[in-house]
């Protein structure tokens, strides 16, 4: 299987794209480039459980969830996560994946950083950077920058005490820088093309990268010869570099793949023939009649699983020996009632429909915001002679104040006040006459 088979395989996740890049490590989740709102990342698909924990986000992610800078993200076991940035770029994060979202945005330029440090992501950018554009892919041991490409990154912590990194490149060119893992740079770098993948050992103390039998440090990998899956992947790939690296959780994977350990499982399988033949020999030595196992009935031994199958087995009556075995199908996931959480005037709803045997989230759907319903003003401080009131208008839902106005004030009304005199008039009778004294403010009493 050549590069361009893989990476368009279940395990390669690819769609079609071209370009330059720099990486470090991969994801998923999720995820939002800060600025004006003007570029994005949100979770397109989610399989299985993946958290997200930042300042915004707390909690298990969904399909159409915006993610943000600092947002923390982990792909659990048996789970995948589909990310969507600037609606262009796309993240594919596999199973038991660890990384952490930076990210920065104006109208003008998009930077996303990727900081990985376990686990396994595919990067797809379907369209070269801007000139102020970057993204990179950060590991403990390297810095990977592109322009626009497609690239896998796969991080792996050994039990030797250093951090390895595989990439490997499909379309485009990946500049690889290597540091130490305190984020010092070396000043080491390389770039390498379509087709080509780098192999890099670190820790505190050093960084390398590590080359071939042909002493090159760019490696063409044979697919044909290597598991599917990526950490393991990586590990056959150390094995065949002379690291020693025991992981029983991926022994499976590279048995199954890897050249190294198909002899060792040649050689194993000739252990067991030879000490089968033994037993046998010494059976017809005691006993020469030839011995017929005598089949009991299927009995299970491993459940199956929504999404694992499970096994059973035919044993013999006589001896116990396994005759004869056969996987059970995996029962798949059972939909159950949609849970909904609710919208409110500013923040978005969700839907979620899960298995009702495992719990994984099988569909879920955002509820957009429902938007404040203004009421009518209300007058909240009364308008005076001489000051101003005030008046607001709240949200019918939610009682939130949405508006706050003035109430000019009234002035004064001015009333005018007058006194009686009496004087003598000319032929000396009494004459009674009103005089003006002051005026007066029939609200509020004052005098002028």
């Amino acid at each position: 299987m050549d590069i361009k088979s893989f990476f368009g395989s279940t395990k390669g996740k690819v769609i079609t794209i071209g370009g330059v890049a720099v990486v470090a490590v991969g994801i998923i989740v999720a995820v939002l480039l800060q600025g004006d709102g003007y570029r994005s990342i949100l979770v397109k698909d989610v399989k299985g459980t993946v958290d997200v924990v930042g300042e915004k986000n707390n909690g298990q992610a969904y399909a159409g969830q915006r993610l943000y800078s600092g947002d923390d993200v982990t792909v659990n076991a048996q789970s995948e996560l589909t990310m969507c940035m600037d609606n262009d770029k796309y993240v594919y994060a596999d199973e038991n994946t660890h990384f952490r979202l930076e990210a920065s945005s104006t109208k003008e330029s998009s930077k996303i950083k990727i900081v990985m440090d376990k686990g396994s992501e595919l990067n797809v950018l379907n369209a070269k950077l801007g000139v102020d554009d970057s993204y990179e892919v950060d590991t403990p041991n390297s810095t990977m920058s592109v322009r626009g490409t497609t690239f896998r990154m796969t991080v792996y912590n050994g039990n030797d005490g250093y951090i390895y990194t595989l990439l490997e490149v499909e379309k485009g060119e990946v500049l690889a820088k290597l540091k130490l893992t305190d984020g010092t740079y070396t000043g080491v770098e390389r770039a390498f093309g379509a087709g080509e993948s780098a192999l890099i050992k670190g820790n505190a103390k050093t960084c390398e990268f590590l080359l071939t039998e042909k002493s090159e440090e760019v490696w063409l990998l044979d697919y044909d010869h290597l598991p599917t899956a990526n950490v393991p992947r990586l590990i056959t790939l150390l094995r065949k570099n002379g690291i020693k690296i025991e992981d029983p959780q991926y022994d499976e994977y590279i048995e199954d793949s890897s050249d190294d350990n198909a002899s060792s499982s040649d050689a194993k399988s000739e252990e067991k023939t030879t000490e089968a033949v033994e037993k046998q020999d010494s059976k017809e030595e005691a006993k020469p009649t030839e011995h017929v196992h005598v089949p009991g009935e299927f009995k299970t031994v491993k459940e199956a699983t929504c999404t694992a199958p499970g096994l059973r087995q035919k044993v013999c009556k006589e001896c116990g020996e396994v005759i004869e075995e056969e996987k059970i199908a995996a029962t798949g996931h059972t939909p159950g009632e949609w849970e909904t959480e609710q919208a409110t005037c500013e923040t978005p709803g969700s839907k979620q429909q899960k298995c009702t045997v495992c719990g994984a989230v099988l569909n879920s759907e955002v509820i957009p915001a429902t938007g404040h319903i203004p009421g009518d003003w209300i007058t909240t401080t009364e308008a005076t002679c001489e000051g101003q009131g005030t008046m607001e208008r709240k949200c019918t839902v939610c009682g939130k104040t949405l508006e706050i106005g003035t109430i000019n004030s009234l002035g004064h009304d001015w009333v005018d006040v007058y006194r009686t005199e009496t004087h003598m008039s000319v032929k000396q009778q009494p004459v009674v006459e009103e005089i003006y004294d002051h005026s007066e403010c029939s609200r509020c009493g004052a005098t002028r």
